[in-house]
C-alpha cells in the first residue's frame, strides 16, 4: 500500500513543462532584450529580492490562491516532500563571463521547513541578444539535519516589463539525493528593493 502511494506521488512529479529558451520580448520601453536584462538585474540600488509566483501564461499574471514555484516527489522513509520557493534575496549582482553573475539566497521551505542551503551562485547566461536563462545549478541543500540534496533551479525568461520591475518565463526546479523532486511550470517575478 505504501508503494503505492510512493508511486502516484512520483508520478505526479515531473519537469513535463519547461521551455528552455524562449525568445525574450520587452514590454513598455524600447530597450533591445540584453539591454532590458541588464537594466533589470544591475540597476536595482545595493540587495533586492526577486518574489515569484505561479503564473498564467495567456496573461503574464500571477494565479489568484497560488504561491510560489513548487516541486513534489518523496524524501527518506518514503515522505512526500513539497518545496515552495517563494523568491530568492540576491546580495550581489555584476557583470561575469556568460552574463550576470548572482550571489543569491533561497526563500524555501520543504514540507513547511525552511532547508538549509546557504549563499547560492546564481548567472543570468543570455544566447544570442534574444534568449535569456536565469539558472542556480548544482547547488547542496540541507534539510531537519537528515536530508541532504543537490538542487537545480532553472528559469527561462520570455518577457521583462521594466517598467514595473518584472519578468515572466517557464521555470523547473529538481533536487536529488536523500530525497527527490522535480516541479515545472510557468511563473511570474517581480524585483523588489527590501527584503524577503
Amino acid at each position: 500500500m505504501i508503494f503505492l502511494g510512493v508511486s502516484a506521488l512520483a508520478s505526479c512529479s515531473g519537469t513535463g513543462r519547461y521551455i528552455d529558451s524562449p525568445v525574450l520580448r520587452v514590454q513598455d520601453a524600447q530597450a533591445m532584450p540584453d539591454v532590458a536584462v541588464s537594466r533589470l538585474f544591475l540597476s536595482q540600488p545595493g540587495p533586492y529580492a526577486i518574489v515569484f509566483c505561479d503564473a498564467d501564461q495567456a496573461t503574464g499574471e500571477c494565479i489568484a490562491g497560488k504561491g510560489g514555484l513548487s516541486a513534489t516527489g518523496v524524501g527518506g522513509f518514503f515522505l512526500p516532500l513539497i518545496m515552495d520557493l517563494s523568491g530568492i534575496e540576491v546580495s550581489e549582482a555584476a557583470l561575469g563571463n556568460e552574463g550576470i553573475d548572482l550571489k543569491t539566497r533561497l526563500v524555501a521551505t520543504v514540507s513547511e521547513i525552511a532547508p538549509t542551503c546557504g549563499n547560492v551562485d546564481g548567472r543570468v547566461i543570455m544566447r544570442a541578444t534574444n534568449i535569456a536563462n536565469l539558472e542556480l545549478s548544482d547547488f547542496y541543500c540541507n534539510w531537519m539535519a537528515i536530508g541532504n540534496v543537490i538542487t537545480n533551479i532553472k528559469l527561462s525568461i520570455d518577457n521583462i516589463r521594466l517598467n514595473e520591475q518584472s519578468f515572466t518565463g517557464f521555470y523547473s526546479i529538481s533536487l536529488y539525493g536523500t530525497g527527490n523532486a522535480n516541479g515545472s511550470g510557468y511563473y511570474k517575478a517581480v524585483l523588489q528593493s527590501a527584503p524577503l
